[in-house]
């Protein structure tokens, strides 16, 4: 039996409580592995309200898991022991506390990875799990120069430790309506928090001038932190200080905010009276909301930069040929280093890059989906038919699982996995 720490913000309601429960699943796909799951928080997000109930139950019984294996430890006098740990989240939180350790990251959004994620694959991860190949270029082709202070000699500091790419699998969810109307005729949705990396007061600002005088909307999920009412004012304030300059106008901004189940996500993109998703987004480690809309068969508009693309592609008929195309609206963009107040220590590194949408191409794009809809609905559906196959839901869980176990060398992992090694937990003693 293999026992595994899994570490991760797998009751939160973020991208990356989404990427600890696939995490999660793919692991109960093995009969000798049990899971013991210490909760972490996810920035100030909130806890997730819509975990399926067998995952959910799944979930719980883990937790409880971990809970008496500590009690146990501790009225033993020893540390909780396992065979392999997994650490869900960013590369400069992790702590080794296991003989094998797993990081599964998304990455960064910028070109690459700072000096202190390279350095912690120099102290015990043994391998790096990402959901892009934008997220595994960030270490693989990322290195600098150090000092070597034993010896005194300089030395080229890179990542230690293999990368594997597994992708978020495509999920089947059906919608419950919002209970919201729109008055124009036709809507792109957007869904994103309040921060410089979403670009999201240039999005505004580039739609409401571009749409000024048509009966145009744009449907924006959005919040700073927890979905609070205190959020939703300061969200509110924020956004109207954005459009101040733009009071004389016909199109329309609907700002949703709070706390949102699965399926009411979905939903947005599902509506009839939702036509296109929109984003100018400096940078993706994956870009799940745009996933989730592609998914849905809803036509995107976007960077053409960084992990989306790569979803966004898949072969495609045309001139009698079928070759890969980018089955999206491009917005065209310069990559240039990221401004000096979004440093932020050991993530977004000084000097690190990023894109910067072009407003020109970014309204051209936005006018041609409105203009000519007809033939992007019909790549979204080309697109969606695509990630249905390649991102099915057994397939994405089986490779997880596989990457995962293959960190255990094949001897050790036959001896980890032997009927005759019963935990110490399992022992009953009637006294």
């Amino acid at each position: 039996m293999i026992k595994v720490l899994l570490e991760a913000p797998i009751l939160t309601q973020s991208g990356y409580g989404e990427h600890s429960r696939l995490v999660f699943r793919s692991l109960q796909l093995m009969e000798n592995v049990r899971v013991y799951t210490n909760p972490l928080n996810w920035g100030q997000t909130s806890w997730a309200s819509s975990i399926e109930p067998e995952t959910k139950d799944q979930i719980d019984r883990s937790l409880e898991r971990m809970s008496e294996y500590i009690q146990i430890s501790n009225n033993a006098g020893q540390n909780p022991s396992f065979d392999m740990q997994i650490h869900v989240g960013i590369p400069s939180e992790f702590e080794k506390k296991a003989k094998y350790s797993v990081m599964v990251t998304a990455g960064i959004e910028t070109d690459r990875v700072s000096p202190e994620w390279i350095v912690r694959t120099h102290r015990g991860i043994d391998k790096i799990i990402v959901p892009s190949e934008h997220s595994k270029l960030g270490f693989t082709e990322t290195s600098y120069e150090a000092l070597n202070q034993s010896t005194n000699q300089k030395t080229i500091l890179e990542c230690s430790c293999p990368v594997d790419v597994i992708p978020y699998p495509a999920k089947e969810v059906s919608p419950i309506t919002l209970d919201f109307e729109t008055d124009t005729d036709f809507n792109f949705v957007s869904i994103a928090l309040l921060g410089p990396r979403k670009n999201l007061e240039n999005m505004l600002r580039w739609f409401v001038e571009e749409f000024k005088d048509e009966n145009v909307g744009l449907v924006l999920k959005t919040g700073q932190v927890k979905g609070s009412p205190a959020d939703r004012d300061r969200t509110t304030r924020h956004i109207r200080n954005v459009l101040a300059n733009h009071v004389d106008r016909k199109c329309k901004v609907y700002l949703l905010h709070g706390d949102l189940e699965e399926n009411e996500i979905h939903s947005l993109f599902t509506r009839d009276d939702i036509h296109a998703y929109v984003t100018a987004t400096h940078g993706e480690g994956y870009g799940l909301p745009v996933f989730e809309a592609a998914c849905a068969g809803l036509p995107i508009v976007a960077t053409n930069w960084s992990a989306h693309t790569e979803f966004l592609t898949a072969p495609y008929k045309e001139g009698g040929k079928i070759k890969n195309k980018k089955l999206f609206a491009k917005v065209d963009f310069d990559l240039n280093k990221i401004p000096n107040h979004v440093v932020w220590k050991d993530i977004l590194i000084e000097g690190s890059q990023w894109a910067y949408p072009k407003e020109k191409s970014f309204k051209e794009q936005i006018r041609k989906v409105y203009k000519n809809h007809g033939m992007y609905k019909s790549w979204a559906k080309s697109l969606q038919e695509s990630i249905k196959e390649t991102h099915e839901k057994n397939k994405i869980l089986t490779a997880m699982l596989n990457s995962v176990m293959t960190t255990i060398p094949d001897g050790e992992r036959q001896i980890l996995l032997s009927p005759d090694d019963a935990p110490q937990e399992d022992v009953v003693v009637f006294e």
